[in-house]
């Protein structure tokens, strides 16, 4: 089977709530990722995506680990560890000419870089987008509104 890197991004504003998009062709709330392109980071990606979705700048969150290049920069630096790293999969999709596949995906923490920034969903993806509190999210029906493992990883942030 068919595997693909994606990012992920669980963007958590100051007052404790996370930005998820109705997401059109999954029909549940979701976190702003997607496919990470040549050349670009996972780090990279689920900035651009979260800027292409929602039209917000963020900055991924974490921690970098120890600094193994300290001493000799020249040869790389640290990325962020993702809060976890996941096989998901993704089933066939005849609209898109898609096979059945797997996303092998890297998720992160993200916080916007300034919260006054107007917000712009991208109307191809999802059909609405809103900040959620912890309460919110409690209340979302896992059979018709979130995928379970989404939910589970917003509760454990929040």
């Amino acid at each position: 089977m068919h595997k693909h890197f994606t990012a992920t991004a669980f963007v958590i504003d100051s007052r404790k709530r996370t930005l998820l998009l109705w997401h059109k062709r999954l029909q549940r709330w979701m976190p702003p990722g997607g496919h990470i392109d040549q050349n670009e980071t996972p780090e990279d990606a689920a900035k651009r995506e979260c800027k292409e979705e929602t039209g917000m700048n963020v900055e991924i969150i974490g921690e970098n680990g120890e600094d193994l290049f300290a001493a000799n920069p020249e040869e790389g630096r640290m990325l962020k560890k993702p809060i976890a790293l996941l096989l998901e999969n993704i089933p066939e999709n005849i609209e898109r000419n898609e096979p059945a596949h797997q996303h092998m995906d890297f998720l992160y923490i993200a916080r916007p870089i300034d919260e006054s920034q107007i917000l712009k969903l991208a109307e191809e993806e999802g059909r609405e987008m809103r900040w959620f509190t912890r309460g919110e999210i409690e209340k979302l029906d896992e059979a018709m509104e979130i995928f379970a493992n989404v939910k589970g990883y917003i509760l454990e942030i929040l």
